[in-house]
């Protein structure tokens, strides 16, 4: 039995054993938890108190915290329906699934695998991703709605077959199935308000993925130069590291590269010798005199750079046992940040029912009429059509 666990692929596990825990934690709970067909989900007013103390503090910053958060969403309709049509046009024009749209689904490989159709990312860095991008992003449309003064009935999360979700639900509006529709004959989310706070509240959600992504990005980059095998190349003048697109070197300032005008890049050959490695590195410089003329051929361009005195040595040596855990560490920080910017980006696609739709949508009940709503949701199905049916497609090798 040992043997079979220790062969078993420890994702495998962790997957069945994350199933097992939802799976209890639904039965457990279940006298408050609602069902429609294959949705769970659970309503509280848990945590309701917290958020009107966030948004009651320096309401200042989440006034222009809300105003760049629509800046930033209007921006990203127009890039995110662009791309979205694009993808279309590239699909239709070379007659390849090729970079089409794409679930992203839990996997159990180390690495991604990014494909048309299903995008599988390791599950425990799915598990992370998801969990982080819920909560910032409906932490951000509670705190604003507060703000903004919108009354919020419950918050929760859900369970669509196996994936998860969360919401925050505005006072006197039912956004799940299965809920009576209160009196006040609420048909669509923060309908209360003026258009301009309901504005900031629906693209507050991406906005905090944004945020996030690119704090999760700055700790990824901080990580990787931290974790970095770094060598120090006397000769040239040069700090190198093991990038991913090969030997990659900051010039040292005062160094001959830094005069010979090299600054950073990835190394290609030194006086005709490939650099493919470390090793190549030192095998290319040992015999060369100082003072003399070089070729240092770098993504930057050729230089001809004058020898220095000193040599190709290692520095940080003392991270090297802590390699496996930082580089699985990072490349958690870098899933964190991908999919937060990726699927803040899609719910700003200008289709009902994704934030960006709702924002599309509010525009056009203030400046053109609610009666001309029609178009946008007959421009929601057909899009969820094709986006759904190419996904379909794919996966199913047509």
């Amino acid at each position: 039995m040992l043997e079979l666990l220790a062969e078993t692929n420890p994702r495998l596990i962790f997957s069945v054993a994350l199933t097992v825990v939802v799976a209890a934690v639904l039965w457990w709970d279940r006298e408050n938890v609602e069902r429609q067909f294959i949705l769970f989900y659970r309503r509280t007013d848990r945590g309701l108190q917290k958020i009107d103390q966030i948004a009651s503090k320096f309401p200042r910053f989440w006034k222009a915290y809300g105003s760049l958060g629509v800046l930033t969403g209007l921006i990203s309709i127009v890039i995110a329906l662009g791309m979205v049509l694009f993808t279309f046009y590239f699909m239709i024009d070379t007659g390849s699934t090729e970079g089409g749209p794409a679930m992203i689904l839990p996997g159990l490989e180390s690495e991604t695998e990014w494909q048309a159709g299903a995008t599988f990312v390791p599950v425990e860095y799915w598990v992370i991703s998801i969990a982080v991008l819920m909560f910032v992003h409906e932490m951000s449309h509670a705190i604003i709605a507060r703000a903004e003064g919108f009354e919020i009935n419950s918050v929760g999360w859900l369970v669509l077959g196996i994936l998860p979700g969360a919401f925050v639900e505005p006072k006197g509006e039912n956004m799940l199935p299965g809920s009576e529709q209160e009196e006040s004959g609420s048909h669509t989310i923060w309908e209360g308000g003026d258009w301009k706070s309901r504005l900031k509240v629906l693209c507050a959600g991406s906005f905090a993925n944004y945020v996030t992504a690119a704090l999760f990005l700055g700790l990824a980059l901080g990580m990787t130069f931290a974790a970095a095998e770094t060598t120090e190349d006397a000769v040239i003048g040069v700090q190198l590291f093991q990038g991913d697109e090969g030997i990659e070197y900051i010039a040292t300032e005062e160094g001959p590269a830094y005069q010979a005008g090299m600054r950073n890049g990835t190394l290609y050959s030194i006086d005709g010798f490939e650099i493919e490695s470390i090793e190549d590195i030192e095998a290319s410089t040992v015999d060369l005199e100082i003072g003399q003329q070089i070729v240092v051929d770098t993504s930057e361009g050729e230089f001809t750079v004058e020898v220095g005195e000193g040599e190709v040595r290692e520095i940080r040596e003392s991270l090297e046992p802590y390699q496996a855990p930082l580089q699985w560490f990072t490349s958690m920080l870098l899933t964190v940040a991908t999919l937060n910017f990726l699927i803040g980006l899609f719910n700003m696609v200008p289709i009902k029912p994704l934030d960006g739709g709702l924002t599309v949508e509010t525009l056009i009940t203030e400046f053109w009429g609610e009666e001309n709503v029609k178009y946008l949701n007959k421009f929601s199905l057909v899009m969820w059509a094709l986006l759904l049916g190419t996904i379909v497609v794919v996966l199913l090798g047509f």
